[in-house]
């Protein structure tokens, strides 16, 4: 691999997140960038959840900077340069299937939803020219919102998950630390 690339091409490549990084040869940096960028950017749109475009930007001038900085760089300090995966780089896939069979009944109550909420919107957009009225706006409006509704409880649910476990954890300690103390008397 070499930094010294053609200039205009580096530009232009450096303007799609992920594809500066890959014209320099860092394959596996440019990959983690272009999938973090269109994930963002079809997970916002697919959820309605609009906030997640909020780091398009941020995605976008990381990888501009990150393939001209690496275009400057001396021979010596490009060829210490590491390419590797800026997300799960420390994800271990050999364990793939222990996640999968402990996290089973969650993907697959989650595929499903997935489904039925693709599933309905199909429908709903096919009847809609039959229909009219109160309660079928208020069927559409709902069908509309579904996955933020639960993507939102789900984040709300997983909140309190968290906060349960960590008051639990911390009872235990005070329990383990009276039970010293009674130990020590």
């Amino acid at each position: 691999m070499r930094n010294r690339k053609n200039v205009v091409l580096t530009f232009f490549c450096s303007l799609i997140p992920g594809a500066g990084e890959m014209y320099m040869g860092f394959y596996k940096q440019g990959i983690s960038l272009m999938g973090l960028f269109f994930a963002a950017l079809v997970i916002g749109e697919w959820s309605r959840m609009e906030i997640l475009w909020a780091v398009l930007p941020v995605i976008w001038f990381f990888s501009f900077f990150h393939t001209h900085n690496l275009r400057s760089l001396s021979p010596e300090e490009f060829l210490k340069q590491e390419d590797r995966y800026f997300v799960l780089n420390e994800v271990h896939f050999d364990d793939a299937d222990v996640f999968f069979k402990k996290n089973k009944k969650v993907i697959a109550l989650a595929l499903v939803f997935w489904g039925i909420c693709m599933l309905t919107q199909i429908c709903m957009d096919l009847l809609n020219p039959f229909f009219s009225g109160f309660l079928w706006e208020l069927a559409w409006r709902f069908n509309n919102h579904a996955a933020r509704i639960i993507v939102a409880l789900g984040v709300v649910l997983g909140g309190f998950h968290l906060l349960k476990k960590r008051e639990t954890a911390r009872q235990e300690e005070e329990e383990t630390a009276d039970e010293d103390k009674l130990e020590e008397v």
